[in-house]
């Protein structure tokens, strides 16, 4: 399966701004790698919809660059939507 790290700012995903937790509201950011939250592939889309909802720029969701591709998944950073 197919994990993915949500960068929104910075020079580089690694020293860059991700995101670390979803609130009702907003997000929380980390500059670190290994707290910083992933997604299932399937859930992009889902991501996508809460990111336009929370007011971020569509070029930042549309970018190629926004979903980074990640094989390890440190516990408890796996984000599950709920499956409608």
């Amino acid at each position: 399966m197919k994990h993915y790290i949500i960068w929104i700012e910075g020079w580089d995903y690694k020293n860059g701004e991700k995101v670390k937790s979803l609130s009702p509201t907003s997000f929380n950011y980390t500059n670190k790698m290994m707290s910083a939250m992933r997604i299932r592939e399937c859930d992009i889309h889902y991501m996508k919809d809460y990111m336009k909802r929370h007011g971020i720029a569509k070029w930042v969701i549309d970018s190629n660059s926004t979903f980074i591709r990640t094989s390890y998944v440190p516990k408890g950073t796996l984000y599950k939507f709920p499956q409608i």
